[in-house]
């Protein structure tokens, strides 16, 4: 009798998973399969594990199936209301007629699936009968590419990614989070220690040390993130910057933020073989190796700076990032300075993009600047810099690499 009450057990629970497994591949929403995936298939899960037990019938045996019951009842609700949750911030469609949490947890404007087309520019979809024709971008954007034969424009980003690094972790989360509440979009934040800082201290308790201080990043990370309901996702690791901190995929419209200074050592003071200012060039090769723009934030944002500054090499990267940003409505400026040997065309095209945003367009072809440094002291009062690419370095000019910019300037810099 016990046999056939076990075999009878085994067949109903396989049907239960059955079940589930077809709930997961034919229903339309992740929602809907998470919901055939943990209640059926932790009944039918569970209904095998009492066959088991009663077909070995040792204590043993019992034991370990009551177990791992009890594990199942107590990880699958929370796995599956975790997972639902992430899904919901996400995007993720609904196929319901009603959204009840709607206005209770913030939500991303679209799913994860539309938000992967990477860079400035999104390229154009084949058309057909199928596809919906995209909304044409505005007149000023395409006049702003045009002059380059540029592709099909898209302005702004669909997630923001930043490095939580001491002793900026505070400046730059709060900035992150101002961007991705702009946008509705989706926030990362990356905490890595560099596992070469940690071989190659001198000090046998580098690691903890390393630690304590980014675990004292965090903790400003996270002060800045609890009064504000926008997701955060936070990813820990160790191991190399260069390759954790930049997005990961080349096919993500992402806005990384990053300090102007410091490295994933976060400033723990163990003694290193190698110079503060070559750990300082590593931020650059992060932003180098980022498939979109990165933001170095290099102030607290100051009402009163209504200065943007473009330098323009001429070539189609400035025009592009010139054109993303301004359209994006990074800061509030009402004055834009573009420097460099832009071309009449492209000068004309960026004020059209800056008029949209009510600011006016000055073109200086060679400012004079003293001391080595790109722009003069006059610039100083500038919000941010745009440049095609960051200094060579980050060090060698004789002090803090912005000062090679404009000397004694803090701001914020897009590449």
């Amino acid at each position: 009798m016990t046999a056939l009450l076990a075999l009878a057990l085994k067949l109903v629970g396989t049907g239960f998973l059955v079940v589930a497994t077809i709930g997961v591949l034919r229903f339309e929403d992740p929602f809907q399969r998470m919901h055939a995936s943990t209640k059926a298939g932790t009944l039918g899960a569970g209904l095998v594990l009492i066959g088991v037990m009663l077909t070995q019938g040792s204590t043993g045996a019992t034991i370990i199936a009551m177990l791992t019951l009890i594990f199942l009842i107590a990880t699958m609700p929370v796995a599956g209301h975790l997972l639902g949750r992430a899904a919901y911030v996400s995007g993720a469609p609904l196929r319901t007629r009603e959204d009840a949490l709607a206005g209770v947890l913030p939500r991303a404007e679209k799913p994860l699936e539309e938000r992967t087309i990477l860079g400035f520019v999104a390229p154009a979809p084949a058309a057909s009968a199928e596809t919906a024709v995209p909304a044409p971008a505005p007149e000023s954007l395409r006049d702003a590419l045009s002059v380059l034969d540029e592709e099909p424009y898209e302005s702004g980003f669909d997630s923001v990614r930043f490095a939580v690094i001491a002793p900026h972790a505070g400046l730059v989360t709060r900035r992150a989070m101002k961007l991705a509440a702009s946008r509705h979009a989706p926030l990362t934040a990356v905490a890595v220690i560099d596992r070469d800082c940690v071989e190659s201290a001198r000090v046998p308790d580098a690691r903890d040390v390393i630690r304590a201080k980014l675990a004292g990043a965090i903790d400003e990370m996270q002060r800045e993130t609890e009064a504000s309901p926008h997701p955060l996702a936070l990813a820990y690791e160790e191991g190399d910057p260069l390759a954790l901190i930049p997005s990961p995929s080349s096919d993500s419209r992402e806005l990384l933020v990053l300090p102007s200074d410091g490295w994933c050592h976060h400033g723990a003071g163990v003694t290193l073989p190698v110079f503060e200012e070559r750990l300082a060039d590593k931020l650059f090769t992060v932003a180098r190796r980022h498939e979109g723009p990165t933001l170095f934030v290099g102030c607290e944002e100051d009402a009163a700076r209504k200065r943007l500054v473009v330098m323009h090499d001429g070539s189609r990267r400035a025009q592009r990032l010139a054109a993303w940003a301004l359209n994006t409505r990074l800061w509030p400026v009402a004055e834009v300075t573009i420097v460099g040997p832009a071309s009449r065309e492209q000068v004309d095209a960026l004020a059209a993009v800056a008029a949209d945003a009510r600011a006016s367009v000055a073109h200086v072809r060679k400012p004079k600047a003293a001391g080595g440094a790109m722009l003069p002291a006059r610039y100083a009062d500038a919000a941010a810099v745009i440049m095609p690419d960051l200094p060579r370095r980050a060090s060698g000019y004789g002090g803090f690499w912005q000062d090679a910019i404009i000397p004694g300037w803090r701001g914020d810099v897009l590449v």
